[in-house]
């Protein structure tokens, strides 16, 4: 299918004529869908709505094929193999297939190195797996400060077994180099593991697996265009033979006694059960959409927008920035005096969609020096119209107005 990008990119995304007069400022919890995912998800249930995984019928056989196009398009996006690429449910399975995966193979000295930035799915796994196998889970960073890719080299050792972080934060946006990390830490210990959660950038910027010489990365479609409910582990080949499965049923299986089993290969090891095809393929439509539009159009647009949100923020006088020095398309603020909730809500009732608190990255209040933020996060289709819409509503709040939305 072809896939055209409107001059007025609003008007691809239904969401916008749905709802007029809104401001949708909540991209990093979740992107919006254009009409041509949309329609693509609606097109699988019309006129093919079966599993794929069933070869005894032309149509049943084509969904396989399709599943098999989004597994490709993927992998070309991080330079992968499309046998390389695992659908899961989304970037929280993925990093919970990784730990439970890896789990059999730690031992009581081994070492995970992590940062106090990381959302939750990149930290409660690790936690978990830290406490069962009792191994040392060591913070790269101190509690007050943004993790950096030094941070994280010098808690490096012999004893390193696994480094996963984030290379973009979903609070307030701050990059880690991955190249640089996987790199240096390869040359201390070349058994490290580098686990990268890219589900903030990719969406953004594509990344290279193998320059970066990542083990395992993670990404969610919902974040890029896509449909919820769907996402993708890449995993370098080399590992399929040592990580067990986290869903065991049908259709990850080879040979199947009273007593025993065997897995099936590849990917299809990892993907037990009917898997979300309407998502799945759909995702397809998402890359698509993104590639015509164009990366490089995407990252230009953004640092322009972020570079005037910081300009009108920083001029308000009731309105403290936290992270002025990020580029990426995220805002964290709060209004003097008030609760970064009870903001939140006002502007919600205002019709403007934000985040308040530490939007999943609970460890990071020392980091922003605060108890939580208002975060307003965007994407390539909103503009510097919707930056003046937030300004304005804030240039005129009142803690008055404030106290009367607080529910």
């Amino acid at each position: 299918m072809k896939i055209t990008v409107s001059k007025n990119i609003k008007q691809d995304f239904p969401w916008f004529k749905k709802n007029p007069g809104w401001t949708y400022l909540d991209n990093s919890a979740t992107a919006l869908k254009p009409k041509c995912v949309i329609d693509s998800i609606v097109n699988y249930y019309e006129q093919w709505s079966a599993n794929p995984h069933n070869s005894d019928s032309q149509l049943t056989y084509h969904i396989s094929e399709l599943i098999d196009v989004t597994r490709s398009k993927l992998a070309k996006l991080i330079n992968a193999n499309k046998n390389e690429i695992i659908f899961t449910s989304g970037a929280t399975e993925s990093l919970n297939l990784v730990t439970n995966g890896l789990a059999p193979q730690f031992k009581k000295e081994d070492e995970i190195i992590i940062t106090s930035g990381e959302h939750t799915s990149n930290l409660l796994p690790w936690i978990a797996l830290a406490k069962v196998k009792h191994c040392k889970l060591i913070y790269a960073n101190n509690p007050d400060e943004i993790p950096t890719e030094q941070a994280i080299i010098k808690k490096v050792t012999k004893k390193t077994k696994v480094i996963a972080f984030a290379n973009i934060s979903n609070l307030i946006g701050y990059e880690l180099n991955a190249a640089l990390i996987s790199q240096q830490a390869k040359q201390i210990n070349p058994k490290i593991l580098i686990v990268c959660d890219a589900t903030q950038m990719l969406p953004h910027k594509l990344i290279d697996v193998k320059k970066c010489n990542i083990d395992f990365l993670v990404a969610s479609a919902h974040k890029m265009c896509g449909a919820t409910g769907i996402g993708m582990l890449y995993m370098k080949a080399m590992y399929f033979n040592q990580l067990h499965p986290l869903r065991l049923g049908g259709g990850m299986n080879n040979d199947v006694s009273c007593r025993d089993f065997t897995y099936a290969n590849g990917p299809d090891k990892f993907e037990g059960g009917s898997p979300h095809s309407a998502g799945i393929i759909s995702w397809a439509t998402a890359i698509d959409y993104l590639n015509a539009l164009g990366w490089k159009k995407i990252h230009q647009h953004e640092l322009k927008l972020k570079q005037y949100i910081n300009q009108k923020l920083s001029s308000l006088k009731n309105v403290e920035l936290i992270n002025p020095q990020t580029i990426y398309p995220i805002v964290a603020f709060n209004v003097k005096g008030l609760h970064s909730q009870d903001v939140a809500n006002y502007l919600g009732h205002k019709k403007i969609i934000v985040r308040s608190g530490l939007s999943c990255a609970k460890l990071s209040d020392k980091m922003i020096k605060t108890a939580g933020a208002v975060r307003a996060s965007f994407y390539f289709y909103n503009d510097f119209h919707d930056v003046d819409v937030l300004v304005k509503t804030l240039q005129n709040l009142k803690k008055e107005d404030v106290i009367k939305h607080v529910v």
